[in-house]
């Protein structure tokens, strides 16, 4: 949703090139087409599997637009609700957990990403959090046009007040984040072992908690709106003890995190919605869950 992509195939052996072009009606205000290559090609020179080499083309002669052409990775790519996709669903329990530990295990690698060696400060987004909570801020009133939802407006004022010290040392040092870490991003072989890591759009500097708020974030609305989770995938402290002894990094601040992670991603689907043309997006449920997350952490802290 956030690009228009080309699968290209050829003839003969080669896999085929994927081409990734800025949507049409633009989700983000700009597209930095070419750090979301650089950061793709310098995760992929870590060892990580990320497709490479990417090219980011700026010259508009070609085909109207920017855009971006990386090699193309067979393989399968979950579906957005893990709950719903056949493939998950229908694997045994211990397949699940494999899928499961494969993204934390993915988060892991990526946050050892050497990012200050690869140049990717001056590029990226970050480190600082008021930074980046200005930027999100500045976004929803972007994408909001000037009618954002009283949910988001609500939760950044939240942020903003609750939003953990830059000197707290608990922390760490910031890292390379993936931005977007969810299932839906990465490609699984046939033993369901993780073959690519797709889709930097969001990619920035900054605490791990950032990325381990999206995703314990996401999975916290899911089992909200649903009722359940996928069985075979282990709750959320069993995921954090993983990634904690898999990093040696004590996880801090995760509830404020989870509630900035749901406000960016009521913020994105708010402007998709408005995008496609709904009219009831006053009815989305993720505010719902938003302010239920929100109103849990400050109750907790207090």
């Amino acid at each position: 949703m956030a690009n228009e992509t080309l699968l290209v195939e050829f003839l003969g052996e080669h896999p085929g090139i994927v081409v990734r072009l800025p949507p049409l009606i633009p989700t983000f205000e700009t597209y930095n087409l070419r750090s979301q290559a650089l950061v793709q090609n310098a995760v992929a020179v870590a060892g990580l599997p990320a497709p490479s080499p990417t090219v980011a083309v700026t010259d508009t002669e070609w085909i109207g637009c920017p855009f971006l052409v990386m090699p193309r990775v067979s393989g399968t790519i979950p579906g957005p609700a893990p709950l719903f996709d056949p493939w998950i669903t229908g694997a045994s329990l211990p397949d699940q957990r494999k899928v499961h530990d494969g993204l934390i295990d993915t988060l892991v690698a990526v946050h050892a990403v050497d990012w200050m060696a690869h140049n990717l400060g001056p590029v990226l987004p970050g480190p600082s959090l008021a930074e980046t909570l200005q930027y999100w801020t500045d976004y929803v009133r972007w994408a909001g046009e000037g009618d954002p939802l009283p949910e988001l407006s609500t939760a950044l004022d939240w942020c903003r007040r609750h939003r953990p010290a830059e000197s707290d040392a608990a922390e760490g040092e910031p890292v390379l984040l993936w931005g977007d870490a969810r299932l839906g991003n990465l490609v699984f072989d046939d033993h369901r072992e993780v073959h690519a890591i797709l889709d930097w759009d969001l990619a920035a500097i900054g605490p791990r908690e950032m990325d381990l708020g999206w995703y314990f974030g996401l999975e916290f609305m899911m089992e909200e709106l649903f009722g359940h989770r996928v069985p075979g995938f282990p709750g959320r402290s069993e995921g954090l003890a993983r990634y904690e002894a898999l990093s040696g990094h004590t996880v801090t601040h995760l509830g404020w995190h989870e509630v900035f992670a749901l406000a960016r991603g009521l913020a994105l689907n708010d402007r998709i919605q408005r995008i496609a043309g709904s009219t009831r997006r006053s009815d989305n449920p993720m505010g719902g869950v938003l302010l239920a997350r929100m109103k849990a952490v400050e109750n907790r802290d207090s």
